[in-house]
């Protein structure tokens, strides 16, 4: 920085000696506020005034900057100031350093003036006084500090916003041969494991070796890199030429930082899908052998900001720079996945044509993965339910996991009520796989290449799924679902063209050389014959009839509800009629009910249901399984007491694959209210 700042100041200085000013014609007028400038820029114009040759097209450059039709020092002026305070605004990097003599503070001061850096005094909550640092006095202050390792002692005052640097200089005086207690205080009330910390000491003859291996032990640091011990007497110039090192080394550390957002994925041979003995387990997920070939894999969800920063929009319900983007639909990906690469200029993947995309195997930008890569990567060598075992503890993932996984039909919360978090979270708050990946299981599901249909068992190699369908895979599942659905076999499934708040996406690349095309055609299309529409609904305690009634009478629709022929042995909510739901749902059993509404004079299904255990209940499995959607508009909407739709849409688009599902409604039992009911019927084209 000071380097850069110097360059500056001496490039104005010549130009006030020899440049009065040149008009130039043809150039854009713009002001500073609204261009971002470089150093390059500056060194154009200086070129410019100064008449030196140069390679660089000039024609059209917003360098008139004070809107007088030429480009003169006053306009080098407002440049220098605008890359200044770009530079001060983009700063990085803190200065932190305990000093009780002072010889620290000197060398702190010249790494603050050269690095352009903020700065942070660490400060004893109770200063040192002469004699508590008496090195002579075996009994001083400092001298029983340092021969307890456990010893804290407090700090004045915390620093305000040590989450927005990512590089800190860490000085301090060394003393009985290693670093302060308080340095350990410091380290030890933040998180420092996405930083770069750089240590630096002063001390009369002992060396640093001993307090940065004390520092490593201490806490996790995302990168260490060497530090420096300096005497009293070091000059400026001795500092500047270990800054301009580090400098180097941080640059390196921060290019492989970004690097090591994707870990590659070995490719090999597993069984994907799960075996009959797998508590909880669905029918399609039949256990097969498969084999991938070698990805690279984000180690995160795509982040709210990253998306963000691509596409200029956060359509995310819970909003949160580090929380997972969501509530965007597979299309949305796939542009994401393309703008992506345009901006860091790979090769997009996908030619996008309406709701038709291809996707060029052998383009190096990126892409979803498949359906098989994506388990394969979420397993990592693991048979289990999940990754990290057979059970989902609270600390495991981001889930409904009050009634834990193959829980009873109790109804009782066994995990608590604080073990649902009803959102999501960071993208890397829970604990990475062996694979190095986040969250694979839970927060946010994710969109994958695959439409839904039976896994072809005569594909082994990298199968890329049907070519055409109306809804995509999505896997890991979210926040808002229970144990079984955030399985490494679970297979959800939801409509390419509908968004939801618990599905999110996370982004593979290529390893390895391929080749060839694979074509994703949007399959289902809506038929409208008689443009009427029919309201179906199941009810067990009353809360889905009310709102299936409110509908009736905003709509003007027929309505019809669905009855079991053989009842329930219990009405009312508990372990009865809990038990007997849970284990239809277990069972994916088809009960028979008394009639079955007849569909087809109808374009249009509004389907209601209780949501149970994050499904639908069995006798709308029954009503689904019991005539032919094709073509038809299904649109739902659920009554439920916290897990909102869970994979309620997930099992309608499995069981009328080639209908078109529209956008659901889902209420808090019976909260009711008549305006977002009228929107959503007005959204969907009902009235």
């Amino acid at each position: 920085m000071k380097k850069i700042v110097s360059f500056l100041m001496s490039g104005i200085i010549a130009l006030n000696i020899l440049i009065t000013g040149n008009v130039v014609t043809g150039a854009d007028k713009a002001v500073a506020e609204t261009v971002t400038y470089t150093i390059q820029d500056i060194k154009n114009l200086q070129d410019f005034l100064l008449a030196r040759p140069t390679e660089e097209d000039l024609s059209g450059k917003p360098y008139d900057l004070n809107g007088d039709d030429r480009w003169d020092a006053f306009d080098l002026c407002l440049m220098r100031r605008e890359v200044l305070k770009q530079m001060d605004d983009q700063n990085d990097t803190l200065i932190v350093y305990f000093s009780r003599t002072g010889n620290t503070e000197k060398i702190a001061e010249y790494l603050i003036e050269l690095t352009n850096a903020d700065s942070y005094v660490i400060e004893a909550a109770v200063p040192y006084t002469d004699a508590d640092i008496a090195y002579s006095d075996s009994s001083c202050r400092a001298n029983q500090e340092q021969s307890d390792k456990t010893v804290r002692p407090e700090i004045a005052e915390p620093i305000e916003s040590i989450d927005s640097y990512d590089v800190i200089y860490l000085g301090y005086p060394i003393w009985w041969g290693e670093e302060p207690r308080i340095i350990d205080t410091f380290l030890e009330s933040y998180d420092f494991s996405d930083k770069i910390v750089i240590p630096f000491c002063t001390s009369g003859s002992s060396g640093i070796g001993t307090s940065e291996r004390n520092i490593a032990d201490l806490v996790p640091i995302g990168n260490q890199l060497e530090g420096r011990r300096f005497s009293a007497s070091a000059s400026k110039e001795s500092v500047e030429t270990w800054v301009n090192e580090k400098q180097a080394e941080i640059s390196e550390v921060k290019k492989s930082n970004e690097n090591m957002q994707y870990t590659l994925i070995e490719g090999g041979t597993f069984q994907m899908g799960s075996p009959e003995s797998e508590p909880e387990r669905s029918s399609d997920e039949i256990q097969h052998s498969v084999t991938v070939g070698d990805f690279y894999m984000s180690k995160t969800e795509i982040s709210q900001k990253d998306y963000q920063e691509i596409m200029g929009a956060n359509p995310s319900a819970t909003k949160g720079d580090d929380l997972p983007v969501t509530n965007i639909t597979w299309y949305d990906a796939v542009r994401y996945c393309n703008a992506l690469s345009q901006k860091e200029g790979v090769t997009p993947c996908y030619n996008i044509s309406g709701t038709t995309v291809t996707w060029n195997k052998s383009a190096n930008g990126y892409r979803l993965p498949t359906e098989a890569e994506w388990e394969y990567a979420a397993r990592a060598n693991t048979t289990t339910p999940f990754n990290f075992g057979d059970y989902v503890h609270n600390s495991d993932a981001n889930c409904y996991n009050a009634y834990g996984y193959n829980n009873d039909a109790s109804g009782n919360w066994v995990n608590g009520s604080d073990a649902y978090l009803r959102k999501t979270v960071a993208i890397t708050q829970y604990p990475v796989n062996d694979y190095g990946l986040y969250n694979m299981h839970g927060n946010a599901a994710e969109w994958v290449w695959d439409w839904y249909d039976e896994y072809d068992s005569q594909i082994t190699a990298n199968p890329t799924g049907s070519e055409s369908g109306n809804a995509k895979i999505v896997r890991g599942g979210g926040w808002n679902d229970h144990p079984k659905h955030i399985r490494s076999a679970y297979r959800g499934a939801q409509p390419a063209d509908v968004g939801l708040y618990s599905i999110g996406i996370r982004l593979v690349r290529n390893a390895t050389a391929s080749s060839g095309e694979v074509k994703s055609v949007y399959g289902a299309n809506a038929e409208r014959k008689t443009g009427k529409t029919l309201i179906v609904y199941f009810s067990q305690t009353g809360n889905t009839e009310g709102l299936a009634n409110l509908i009736h009478e905003m709509s003007g629709a027929d309505i019809v509800r669905l009855e079991r022929k053989t009842p329930y042995a219990s009405s009312s909510n508990g372990p009865v009629l809990y038990g007997e739901a849970l284990d239809e749902l277990r069972a994916e059993a088809v009960p028979e009910l008394k009639e079955y509404p007849e569909i087809e004079q109808y374009d249009t299904i509004l389907l209601g249901y209780c949501n149970w255990w994050s499904s639908i209940p069995a006798s709308v499995r029954s009503f689904l399984m019991h005539d032919d959607f094709s073509r038809k508009t299904i649109i739902p909407f659920c009554s439920m007491g916290g897990g909102r739709f869970g994979q309620t849409i997930s099992a309608i688009a499995k069981l009328a694959p080639d209908s078109v599902i529209k956008e659901g409604l889902e209420v808090t039992y019976s909260s009711y209210d008549s305006d977002e009911i009228n929107a959503w019927l007005e959204a969907n084209g009902v009235i």
